[in-house]
């Protein structure tokens, strides 16, 4: 009987521990990040939702406005 409860104790014990390994071993994986848009397809993005009529003309403006700005920077 205690044979039994020491095996079954030990599965357990396994079991939770290779848990952990696992969720420890996946913490440092870095995930692939979205590419960056190039600062036509930004502007090309902002017209087409002006055209569909997501942005109104000054959301537009200032949305092309920032992205040239922020084209000035790099």
């Amino acid at each position: 009987m205690k044979r039994i409860l020491s095996t079954l104790t030990l599965a357990a014990v396994a079991v939770v521990l290779s848990g952990c390994v696992i969720a420890l071993g996946n913490r440092g994986e870095e995930r692939p990040r979205p590419k960056a848009n190039t600062l036509g397809q930004e502007l090309t993005d902002l017209k087409k939702a002006r055209e569909a009529g997501a942005l109104t003309e000054e959301e537009y403006q200032a949305q092309k406005q920032r992205a040239l700005s922020a084209q000035d920077h790099k």
